[in-house]
């Protein structure tokens, strides 16, 4: 669902100890993550894909295209497509996967996300992260749904594997009836031990949050990132990653991964946002998945007939699937992950 909902989540072996700097100067290995959703069209040349990211700096990632009915990814059997990435110098330690997720039935969704962990352990990942909801509107429901994801940890443990939860900024709103941000209710009731959080720290900003405050009240709970920004990070200039870095850095943590949408007019990413506005104000009223589904259709972002090929592409499995189209889309998301990484190589703060 994330693939369609965000306008929109690495402590690992290191296999070189120096590099060289997109300048061509020698420095230190710095430890770029990328999150694979940000690759679109990444499946119709994956390999290519893989040595344009290896090629850019990056050396861990988090994938998206999981299939949990499946058990495959791109079509891959898990072993076989790690040791594709592998081949390419990049490892993959982290997931965006989703499973059952239904507190009336808690043995079913055990047994989902179990059959997903297995899956994840093959391929080496250190975390599995779920990567949005729609929660429940009141105090008690989303008691139980932490109950529920304490659960879900418990079976992520015990495969070695740490499960999380990703935010959006619809979790910054209040739950019905009291002045409780949800993320904060999820974070006081899901057992660290059993469930860490991914910080997403462009949408925690457009939440209205600051990053870092919430990196300093919870310093032990937000074990991962997610590098974004309106587009090529650093390039809106509207968030002080150094700041966040640092705070990361202090904590302890060192996982992170750089995650961009499609590149989009203006019209598009005021249409994009304001369908993600409106799961958040279903959010804030306690509404339910079906509300969401209904406003997701409504508010789905339209194509511009007037955007050149690659710009406003819709959500991957979304819209035109021309292969011509989707090369360009290709291209142009390679371009802007090279950006990114070009900008976080350069920056002092990045370890």
């Amino acid at each position: 669902m994330k693939n369609y909902l965000c306008i929109c989540a690495v402590a690992v072996l290191a296999l070189f100890v120096t590099s060289t700097t997109l300048s061509g100067t020698p420095g230190p290995k710095k430890h770029l993550g990328i999150a694979t959703y940000s690759v679109k069209g990444l499946e119709s040349d994956i390999e290519g894909s893989f040595k344009a990211l290896a090629d850019d700096g990056y050396e861990v990632m988090e994938i998206s295209n999981y299939d949990a009915n499946k058990g495959l990814v791109a079509g891959y059997t898990p072993a076989d497509y790690a040791a594709l990435a592998k081949k390419y110098g990049l490892t993959i330690i982290s997931s965006h996967a989703r499973g059952k997720f239904d507190v009336k039935d808690e043995a079913g969704t055990l047994a989902a996300w179990g059959k997903v962990f297995d899956d994840h352990k093959i391929m080496g990942c250190k975390y599995v992260i779920f990567p949005m909801n729609m929660w429940a509107g009141t105090v008690e429901g989303v008691k139980a749904e932490c109950d529920l994801m304490n659960k879900i940890g418990e079976e992520a443990n015990k495969r070695g594997i740490k499960f999380g939860y990703h935010n959006h900024h619809i979790e910054f709103v209040t739950i019905p009836n009291t002045d409780t941000i949800y993320e904060d209710f999820l974070i006081a009731n899901t057992d660290p031990d059993k469930v860490f959080f991914q910080m997403d720290v462009y949408w925690i900003t457009v939440g209205g949050q600051d990053p870092v405050a919430y990196l300093q009240k919870y310093p032990n709970r937000f074990k991962v990132l997610h590098i974004k920004d309106e587009y090529v990070v650093g390039e809106s200039g509207k968030i002080n990653y150094k700041a966040i870095f640092d705070q990361f850095y202090k904590n302890g943590y060192e996982d992170w991964f750089v995650e961009m949408e499609g590149k989009m007019t203006k019209e598009q990413r005021e249409q994009s946002m304001k369908m993600m506005d409106a799961m958040k104000n279903i959010q804030a009223r306690g509404g339910n998945m079906n509300d969401m589904m209904a406003e997701m259709q409504k508010n789905m972002p339209k194509p511009d007939k007037d955007a050149k090929p690659g710009q406003g592409a819709p959500p991957p499995g979304f819209g035109p699937q021309d292969p011509t189209v989707v090369a360009e889309q290709l291209k142009t998301s390679l371009e802007g992950i090279r950006q990114s990484a070009e900008y976080l190589l350069k920056s002092d703060f990045v370890k």
